[in-house]
């Protein structure tokens, strides 16, 4: 499928936000995105969980999952911009079995709640958080490319946050692919859909396909803090199409 033929027939309504107008949902029309999962105490991510009702996904008794993605939005509706996601996947109310096999996923479409979410412009920040209540803020997020590798560095606040890299990997066909984002917002969840267009993968569940190299950020600090062990999967996106809907749901945050 062609990137024209993913946007076709879909509502794409302009819709004024302060001086200026955007439009609803969000088309990216070009896309690379490099991604990796890492087991971190079950304990210390609970932590950081503002609802009772999200329950991390376990890969073991005692070890949930964080995941770490990187985004290069190189056109959309809002620009140009880089973006670096840091989430906890989780399913809602009810505990999820121990995952064994991370390319073999819980069914349905994942869940994940954004813990951080750097951006590198001031309208993507701006839009995200009034909009969905992202907890967005602006950066340095570049990207590199070297031989066998796709590189992001994060900066904030004048101080590294985090390196983070995946090999470049034998690319197969993949489906298109939705994710629930959730946020959180004065007391309640909010979820809102990324949906990905068919596109070219490389995947791996080798830790040494992953580069993690932590700052002195706090927030480098708090992922420390978490214990954070050897990747358990990886990918590769390096061209595709998106589609970022508005809030679409609000849930309680209590039961």
């Amino acid at each position: 499928m062609s990137g024209e033929e993913f946007f076709r027939e879909i509502e794409h309504r302009e819709v004024p936000w302060g001086e200026r107008w955007v439009h609803v949902p969000v088309f990216y029309q070009d896309a690379t995105t490099i991604s990796a999962l890492f087991p971190a105490s079950l304990r210390k991510i609970q932590g950081l969980l503002p609802s009772p009702r999200i329950r991390p996904i376990r890969v073991s008794l005692r070890r949930g999952l964080l995941s770490i993605t990187a985004h290069e939005f190189r056109r959309s509706d809002i620009g140009p911009y880089n973006e670096v996601g840091i989430s906890i996947p989780f399913t809602l109310d009810s505990s999820a079995p121990v995952l064994r096999n991370i390319f073999g996923r819980q069914r349905g479409d994942p869940r994940i709640y954004i813990h951080h979410l750097p951006v590198t412009t001031e309208i993507a920040r701006d839009l995200g958080v009034e909009f969905a209540g992202y907890p967005k803020f602006v950066a340095e997020i570049g990207f590199e490319d070297q031989t066998e590798w796709r590189m992001c560095r994060l900066e904030a606040d004048q101080q590294h946050v985090l390196t983070f890299g995946v090999r470049k990997l034998a690319l197969h066909d993949s489906a298109r692919s939705r994710v629930h984002c959730y946020t959180f917002r004065n007391g309640m969840l909010l979820r809102s859909e990324m949906i990905g267009s068919e596109r070219k993968v490389g995947s791996s569940e080798n830790h040494t396909d992953v580069r993690l190299d932590l700052g002195h950020h706090p927030i480098a600090q708090e992922l420390k803090d978490l214990e954070i062990g050897r990747a358990i999967g990886l990918s590769h996106a390096p061209g595709y199409q998106i589609i970022l809907t508005p809030v679409i749901e609000s849930i309680p945050s209590r039961p």
